[in-house]
């Protein structure tokens, strides 16, 4: 009986599915229903389960194709994975899983809750139905997931907004690729935002920059879904809300280390980044110095 399958949740270990800890992990991330594991993990059969998420399985760029054996619903399907070649599993799907040799790779799932309500937000759609795939290319999800990557390496130099604005168009790439029903939009968004919506996103963003600030806080201002405001702003700016945020941050600490005596893990703070490690990087690469080297200019 299914309803005596082992649930597997991205947010605890996720044995029987796997049987190692992720060596990298969006635990500390901040994000809401998003959820991101890097493994390089030994050869292992998993018994039959489900999993709590929508999964996404992408297979890392070193070593050779990994042969594997995988049963969705029953229907049993072998293939030889590339580096760069994805998996979609969607929750609470029966799904077992048979990895033949040692490999790199990571999971990217999205709790069905955020999924639904990212979908509902922005687009018509006759009802949420997905199609599993195993082992095939997609760019788009292979670029987010190496940025992703990026971004918990790097312990989210931007913030909780770069990868929850990420996560927002990738679910309905999703949708749009490996759905049963396709969705319709009557959303108009060419004409951008208005001069006075910008100043009203620019205002709540300075008004807040020492919080780690949230994509739906932002959207809500203008009573816009996650998905339809990222579109509009970088439509309106041409640049993306964590590019906008980023530079916010870098401006204002730079105005701190001229005209305080702040610490520079205080100055990290009241730009929003939780450590002075990250803010260092993140400052190093938009002004090509330290804070440290910067403030000494003055």
């Amino acid at each position: 009986m299914t309803d005596k399958l082992p649930q597997v949740d991205m947010a605890k270990h996720t044995a029987p599915a796997l049987a190692e800890f992720p060596v990298l992990s969006s635990e500390q991330s901040g994000w809401n229903g998003i959820f991101f594991h890097h493994y390089d993990h030994a050869a292992h059969e998993s018994p039959e389960h489900q999993w709590m998420q929508h999964i996404i399985g992408i297979i890392g760029r070193s070593g050779h194709p990994g042969r594997s054996e995988h049963r969705v619903d029953g229907q049993i399907q072998t293939c030889c994975c590339k580096p760069g070649e994805m998996l979609f599993v969607p929750a609470a799907r029966q799904y077992a899983s048979n990895w033949q040799q040692a490999g790199e790779f990571s999971l990217l799932g999205f709790s069905p809750g955020f999924f639904a309500q990212t979908v509902h937000e922005s687009v018509r759609i006759k009802q949420i139905e997905l199609i599993p795939q195993i082992g095939i290319h997609d760019p788009l999800v292979q670029q987010i997931g190496l940025a992703l990557k990026a971004d918990v390496e790097a312990e989210h130099p931007a913030g909780r907004l770069f990868g929850e604005s990420l996560a927002t168009g990738l679910v309905i790439h999703l949708l749009k690729q490996y759905a049963v029903w396709q969705p319709q939009t009557d959303f108009d968004d060419k004409g951008g935002l208005s001069q006075f919506q910008l100043q009203t996103v620019f205002d709540y963003i300075h008004a807040h920059l020492e919080r780690d600030i949230a994509l739906s806080d932002v959207a809500a201002v203008l009573n816009l879904s996650q998905y339809h405001f990222c579109r509009l702003f970088k439509r309106s700016t041409g640049i993306t809300l964590h590019q906008h945020l980023t530079q916010c941050r870098i401006d204002h600490a730079k105005q701190l280390l001229q005209t305080t005596q702040l610490t520079i893990t205080e100055i990290a703070f009241a730009v929003g980044l939780t450590n002075h490690s990250s803010f260092t990087r993140l400052f190093r690469q938009y002004v090509n110095m330290s804070p440290k080297e910067f403030r000494a200019l003055r």
